[in-house]
């Protein structure tokens, strides 16, 4: 006698049944890793972007908060424009004024005058012991101020110091044939009025200032200049940005135009902060600088790009 075992097993329509329920459920399946594999590609640009963005906006800000508010101006790269620079605080970004895309500013030297004890330039002069060729500076430590600014310029002669006076002080009399204001500050007489010295010894300056100056016994010593510069990926400097889909920001820094050394100028230090910009833009009023930087970054794999803006205040 033979025994028939018999085995359950799915029929033909229960099959079907299974492959349609499996089909939905990595249908639904994969368009989730899809969405997640977008979502982690998006956070991590959105991420890169955003730090490299407020990492340049905060070293832009580190440099500003040391500037010579009165030196501080919005230049056209075009010399031949007319006013092709102009104080900041007179720039409204109307359509006469946005060829004005680089902010350029002297900064003055505070890491050798914020030192732990004795500052190592004072910044008062004794208007009774100063002469045309000699600015007296008491309660100052030059000789030590000349070593820290060497090592920040990394060069070993001293760079072209500047000390600059707010106008409004006295005006410093002589008996030189041709009298007369002659303070370089951008070649604009209503600012900052700046003039070229050399550490003499830990107390004077050298100086060969002419007759009719505006000095004052409050002074700030500067060794460079700053510009925010945008350029194309060769380096060169754009001649506008507002056709322009992203450029790179650089700081030109290491140069000093009292004496005749500009930003554009070969000799003069350059680095990138921030590349794929899409604008850049300032202001300033009543003493308040404001910043606008955004920066762009392309999705891996994905045909779209995430955008970041961050925007600062320097209260000064």
């Amino acid at each position: 006698m033979k025994l028939h075992i018999f085995r359950k097993a799915f029929t033909f329509l229960e099959l079907i049944f299974a492959i349609v329920i499996l089909g939905v459920v990595s249908s639904i399946g994969s368009s989730i890793i899809v969405q997640v594999y977008e979502n982690y590609i998006t956070q991590k640009a959105m991420h890169n972007v955003s730090i490299k963005t407020e990492l340049a906006i905060n070293q832009i800000v580190n440099r500003l908060t040391y500037r010579i508010t009165s030196s501080t101006i919005a230049r056209d790269p075009d010399t031949s424009a007319v006013d092709y620079f102009l104080p900041l605080q007179d720039i409204n970004y109307g359509s006469s004024n946005k060829d004005r895309f680089i902010l350029e500013w002297i900064g003055y030297d505070e890491e050798s005058f914020s030192a732990r004890t004795q500052p190592r330039w004072s910044g008062y002069a004794d208007i009774a012991a100063t002469t045309r060729t000699r600015i007296r500076t008491t309660g100052s430590r030059l000789n030590t101020a000349r070593t820290i600014i060497q090592n920040l310029a990394g060069n070993t002669n001293e760079p072209a110091l500047a000390l600059l006076f707010s106008l409004g002080g006295q005006a410093f009399s002589n008996t030189l044939a041709s009298p007369g204001p002659s303070c370089y500050g951008y070649d604009d007489a209503n600012m900052t009025c700046i003039h070229q010295v050399t550490i003499r010894n830990n107390r004077n300056f050298n100086a060969n200032m002419p007759a009719g100056v505006n000095i004052s016994d409050h002074y700030k010593l500067a060794w460079s200049a700053y510009a925010l510069v945008p350029v194309d990926r060769a380096g060169n400097v754009l001649t506008t940005i507002s056709d322009v889909r992203n450029f790179d920001l650089e700081l030109r820094y290491n140069y000093q135009p009292w004496s005749g050394i500009q930003y554009d100028d070969s000799a003069t230090s350059k680095s990138i902060l921030l590349r794929n910009v899409t604008a850049f833009k300032f202001s300033e009023q009543g003493g308040t600088l404001r910043l606008k930087l955004c920066a762009t970054e392309k999705l891996d794999g994905i045909k779209t790009n995430i955008s970041v803006c961050k925007e600062k205040v320097v209260i000064r």
